[in-house]
């Protein structure tokens, strides 16, 4: 072969391998490129979260906020293989983020109360951030401030941030049926307590095994390492997620500007009906906690939280979806004494403000959090009197 045959050869094999290493280089530098720009947008809806829609946002808050460390890297939860978790017993922690910025203190056994319980306790409250107070400070949460309205009243909070009834009945068993109160009050949020029932009715049926709160963390209560877990804890990921569904106009936010300055921001509810099978679980639960309250010779009464777009969609002249209606009808239905508290919050909202929730985060705050306790209060001094015991500690206030 001559020797410019050879020498042709070689150079148009190396001419695929020179083309495929420049594709490979520009695939690269494609790729980098891409890597930065999307580390470029993150670090831009970080220094101007405005730019995130309702939805987006009220997730950010919630990875940011709702953890196992405080805001200030106190370890907050210890599980629990009966409960699932309770929170760390004496911690004294805050959580702050936006304009939530609250400080709480636990006691012995981790629950919000001034040590020791007081003896006899005449009125017990169960429930889950909603019962705790999330949002205010000591003294300035609902059950702090119902102390205050009632004194001589022996009130023990075993509200745990994140639980859901078929937990509290547990709570229930373990630290509040020693107490033999005279009342019960069980706090019900729709917006999450059927969603909290069914994640821990499959840790039950899954043998209960290891830890909950990371078998919570392939929701989005605790996130956990896995890539969606990561993905989960940027702003990219649900600006992105919010930026889809308006696309597909199933966009669920809307923003509410009060005349003091101040702005709400609502998320719709998804649309649909309660599942009959979610709804069953948590009212078994609350009729077996009736019962076991009943057995003891107390009462329980139940207090239904609405959620924040309960309150005020009514001003933008529409309806929040919700299942606190259908909870209501069922226990209305197995004869369950209920105080709905919107009734009080919408006759208390305004456009004129102040607000009573926060601007993302869906807890009343201070403001919200008083006028809970003044209704609560209104409601037990007509319903305590009509039970068999504990009614002299209410009818002293009156």
């Amino acid at each position: 072969m001559p020797p410019h045959a050879i020498e042709g050869a070689g150079t148009a094999g190396a001419r695929p391998r020179s083309r495929l290493r420049e594709l490979l280089a520009n695939l690269a530098l494609l790729a980098a490129s891409g890597v930065v720009c999307l580390a470029l947008l993150e670090i831009v809806l970080r220094l101007f979260p405005g730019l995130l829609g309702e939805e987006a946002a009220l997730r950010v808050h919630w990875v940011e906020v709702a953890g196992d460390t405080d805001s200030e890297g106190r370890a907050l939860m210890i599980d629990d293989p009966v409960i699932g978790f309770l929170y760390r017993p004496g911690l004294e922690g805050r959580i702050a983020r936006g304009d939530l910025d609250f400080r709480f203190r636990l006691d012995s056994k981790g629950f919000r109360n001034p040590e020791p319980w007081p003896q006899p306790a005449h009125l017990v409250v169960l429930g889950d951030s909603m019962a705790f107070g999330y949002g205010a400070d000591d003294g300035a949460d609902w059950v702090a401030l119902l102390r205050q309205r009632l004194p001589g009243t022996g009130i023990v909070n075993l509200g745990l941030i994140g639980s859901g009834p078929l937990q509290q009945e547990r709570i229930w068993e373990r630290f509040g049926a020693e107490l033999r109160p005279s009342s019960v009050l069980l706090c019900l949020f729709a917006g999450n307590d059927l969603d909290d029932d069914r994640a821990f009715a499959r840790w039950l049926d899954q043998g209960a095994a290891g830890s909950y709160r990371r078998f919570r963390g392939q929701g989005d209560r605790w996130l956990d390492a896995s890539p969606l877990g990561l993905a989960q804890r940027t702003y990219l990921f649900w600006f992105a997620t919010d930026l889809a569904k308006t696309l597909a106009q199933r966009s669920r936010g809307r923003t509410l500007a009060l005349e003091d300055g101040q702005r709400l921001q609502l998320v719709l509810p998804r649309a649909g009906a309660v599942e009959p099978t979610d709804l069953d679980r948590t009212l078994g639960a609350v009729l077996r906690l009736r019962d076991r309250v009943e057995a003891a010779g107390g009462r329980l009464l139940v207090l239904l939280m609405p959620t924040k777009e309960e309150v005020y969609l009514p001003l933008l002249g529409e309806t929040a979806k919700s299942p606190t209606a259908a909870v209501a009808a069922r226990l209305a239905e197995a004869g369950v004494p209920a105080l709905d508290l919107g009734e009080a919050l919408r006759a208390r909202a305004s456009r004129a403000g102040p607000a009573l929730y926060f601007a993302i985060d869906g807890h009343p705050n201070p403001t919200g959090q008083a006028i809970l306790a003044e209704a609560v209060q209104g409601w037990l001094t007509e319903q305590l009197p009509r039970a068999a015991a504990g009614s002299a500690a209410i009818t002293a206030t009156r």
